[in-house]
């Protein structure tokens, strides 16, 4: 499976950016996972916060970048990145879900009034081509209060990595 065509609108160093699929992850490793929202949870956070601290040894196996996608815009992730902090992995906001949908991972979570929001998961993408997604269970009842975090943690993803 390839990754969708999207192009994400971005506001990097005070300016409007414009970046593609084919940008992001063309003659490259990368990683990939999702979060329903910035600013929603303290799962959330320590998700995007394990990632950045394992950034050395993910790069370690040859990944060349993180990035943690959610259907946000690029300001909503930017600010959350910044007030936690991370140095490592890009924020990378979905704004309207393009790339959520094109993966089969957009859900509707209405409980928490979210709408419509990415289904938690992590992925190795080489080239274009999903080598490899750890996709969290209770997809299919994603109405429902649940979001677990179970595999796709940064651990989950270095011990595939390490072939462990």
């Amino acid at each position: 499976m390839r990754v969708p065509y999207t192009n994400f609108k971005t506001f990097v160093d005070k300016e409007w950016k414009e970046i593609d699929t084919e940008d992001i992850f063309s003659d490259k490793k990368i990683i990939v996972f999702s979060i329903d929202g910035a600013f929603t949870s303290s799962l959330n956070d320590k998700n995007i916060q394990e990632y950045d601290e394992a950034h050395t040894q993910l790069k370690s196996t040859g990944i060349d970048e993180v990035y943690c996608v959610s259907v946000n815009d690029t300001f909503v992730m930017n600010a959350w990145s910044d007030q936690l902090g991370i140095k490592n992995v890009k924020p990378l906001g979905d704004g309207e879900g393009v790339f959520t949908q094109g993966m089969g991972m957009l859900v509707n979570k209405p409980k928490q009034g979210f709408g419509m929001r990415s289904w938690r998961y992590s992925m190795l993408v080489d080239n274009g081509e999903v080598i490899k997604m750890f996709e969290e269970p209770g997809k299919n009842n994603a109405s429902d209060d649940d979001d677990p975090l179970k595999v796709s943690d940064a651990n989950t993803m270095i011990k595939y990595l390490k072939g462990e």
